[in-house]
C-alpha cells in the first residue's frame, strides 16, 4: 500500500528537484515548502504529498472519481486502459492525472508503478485550504495550462492523424485506379486472346476442309484411274479376242 513519506524527507534537496516541475517552478523554495506544509506536525492532513509507491501497486485506477493529481519524482509507471498497456511515463516532473480533476470525470486510465517509485500527489478539492492565493492561482493556472497543451497536442494529433489518412485514401484510389487500368488491360487482352483463338479455330478449320477437299479429288483421281485401267483391260481383251478369232 502506498505510504506517504513525512515531512523529514522534505529537505532541501527536495524542494530545489520540485522547484523545477513545470508547474512549479514559478513558485519560490518557501511557497513550496508551505505548499508541503513542511513545517507542520501532522504531515497527514497536507494538501501535497510525498507518496512512495511499491512495484505494481496503483497509483490511479481506471473508473474511480478522486481529486488527486501527480507529478513524478521517481520511478516507472505504466499508463493502462481496459488490459492494454498504452504507454509507460518515467520523466521527473511529468504529471498526470490532471486531466479527470479538471474535467470531473472518472479516471479514463490505470496507472500502476512498475518498480519502487515517489509521487508528489497535490489534492485539488482542498487547494484553497492552503491560504494563499498566488500559490493557488499559480497551480490552477499552470493545471489549466497544462489542459491547453494536451489539448493542442490532441488536436495535433487528430490533424495529423487525418492527413494521415487522407494521404492513405489518396493512395488507396491511386491503387484502386491501378487495378482498374489492369483490370482493363487484362480484359483486353483477354479479349485480344480469345479473337487469336478464335482465328486459329478458323484456320485449322479451313485446313481440315482443304485436306477433306484434297482427299476427296485423290479419291477422284484414284477412281478416274480405276476406271482408264478397267477400259484398257476391256480394250485389251476385245484386242485379244480378235486376234484369237482370225487365227481360227
Amino acid at each position: 500500500m502506498a505510504k506517504n513519506i513525512k515531512k523529514n524527507f522534505i529537505n532541501d534537496a527536495t524542494i530545489e528537484l520540485l522547484s523545477k516541475f513545470e508547474i512549479l517552478k514559478n513558485l519560490a523554495k518557501d511557497e513550496l515548502r508551505k505548499l508541503l506544509r513542511a513545517d507542520e506536525t501532522d504531515y497527514d492532513i497536507g494538501i501535497a504529498k510525498l507518496i512512495r509507491y511499491q512495484p505494481n501497486e496503483i497509483v490511479i485506477r481506471e473508473g474511480d472519481f478522486d481529486s488527486w493529481t501527480f507529478w513524478i519524482v521517481k520511478g516507472n509507471y505504466k499508463v493502462i486502459v481496459g488490459d492494454s498497456v498504452i504507454t509507460t511515463i518515467s520523466t521527473p516532473g511529468d504529471i498526470f492525472g490532471e486531466m479527470s480533476v479538471l474535467e470531473g470525470l472518472p479516471r479514463t486510465a490505470s496507472v500502476i508503478s512498475m518498480e519502487e517509485g515517489i509521487c508528489l500527489g497535490i489534492d485539488m478539492s482542498i487547494l484553497g485550504n492552503i491560504n494563499d492565493d498566488y500559490i493557488i492561482h499559480v497551480i490552477t493556472m499552470g493545471f489549466k495550462q497544462k489542459r491547453l497543451e494536451r489539448i493542442n497536442t490532441t488536436r495535433t494529433q487528430l490533424i495529423q492523424e487525418k492527413q494521415d489518412l487522407d494521404l492513405k485514401y489518396v493512395a488507396m484510389l491511386k491503387f484502386e485506379q491501378k487495378l482498374k487500368k489492369q483490370e482493363t488491360e487484362f480484359v483486353r487482352e483477354k479479349d485480344s486472346l480469345a479473337k487469336r483463338e478464335a482465328e486459329v479455330a478458323r484456320r485449322e478449320a479451313e485446313v481440315v476442309m482443304r485436306e477433306a477437299e484434297m482427299a476427296m479429288k485423290e479419291a477422284e483421281m484414284i477412281m478416274r484411274e480405276n476406271k482408264l485401267s478397267l477400259k484398257e483391260s476391256a480394250e485389251m481383251l476385245n484386242n485379244n479376242n480378235g486376234i484369237s478369232r482370225k487365227l481360227l
